[in-house]
């Protein structure tokens, strides 16, 4: 095995530990070409989480989301588009009330951009609530097959919104080679089905969902344990990314797709 290799040759011996965590994280992805792969060194130990909870890798998860405005933020471009930026995806039992509130907010905009290039990804449930807001019809997004347990199947469920952006105006993504994991499920099955052009450049390609586990109490290990399956392709986006409808360089991509929305509404 490659760091069983790497470890004989006194390759880490030397390393402080975040260098030490960077390094493992290099060689892992370098091995296996899942960029999902990551270790990284915590000062402060892991809390364990109560028996059936979700493991996460804060400690302070609930502070860390309230801190990043629960990753979502909306904006009207001179009354013309909505914006929707997302930096994180974060899971619904935390972020729901701040979503609603934000997608509500632009629900009678005439068009509608979602800014995905500084997105890390996130929580496949939250993918499927902004996507309830975007179809009018109940609609199969990607489903999540683990290695073991059952698949998990996502939807779009609009009928539990009656205040929705819905499924009759124009929808762009705006996407950089940074957008990753969840954030590239959001900008695929958008593409897929038909709901959404997507601008800007490829994305990182990682669509094997991941589960964070504790070696140590100091170092967490982020490692995939599933993969990705649209309905439509039948396929996903691993090592290949999500391809543009319209290429462009990530700094220009939110510009040309509020362009191109502009246009779509003949603003």
């Amino acid at each position: 095995m490659y760091l069983t290799e790497r470890l004989n040759s006194g390759a880490y011996e030397k390393l402080g530990h975040e260098q030490l965590a960077a390094q493992l994280s290099e060689d892992l992805q370098r091995e296996s070409s899942d960029h999902h792969l990551r270790v990284r060194y915590f000062i402060d130990p892991h809390v364990s989480e109560s028996p059936g909870d979700v493991v996460r890798e804060q400690n302070d998860r609930a502070e860390h989301c309230r801190k990043i405005s629960y990753g979502i933020s909306a904006q009207l471009d001179h009354g013309s588009t909505a914006i929707l930026t997302i930096k994180e995806l974060v899971e619904p039992e935390l972020s729901r009330s701040a979503y609603e509130v934000a997608l509500a907010s632009i629900a009678d905009a005439p068009a509608l951009v979602i800014d995905l290039r500084e997105c890390v990804g996130g929580d496949p449930n939250t993918v499927a609530l902004l996507c309830s807001h975007l179809f009018d019809v109940r609609t199969q997004l990607s489903s999540v097959v683990p290695r073991a347990t059952p698949t998990e199947h996502f939807w779009a469920e609009p009928s539990r919104y009656k205040t929705r952006f819905g499924s009759r105006k124009p929808v762009f993504v705006a996407v950089a080679n940074f957008t990753f994991s969840g954030a590239e499920m959001l900008a695929y099955d958008l593409q897929a089905s038909g709901r959404a052009s997507v601008v800007g450049e490829i994305t990182g390609g990682g669509a094997n969902p991941c589960a964070f586990h504790w070696p140590t109490p100091h170092f967490s290990l982020l490692l995939p344990e599933a993969s990705s399956v649209n309905p439509i392709t039948g396929t996903n986006w691993e090592g290949c990314g999500v391809v543009p409808d319209e290429h462009c360089s990530g700094d220009k991509a939110l510009s040309r797709a509020i362009e191109l929305a502009r246009v779509a509404i003949n603003f």
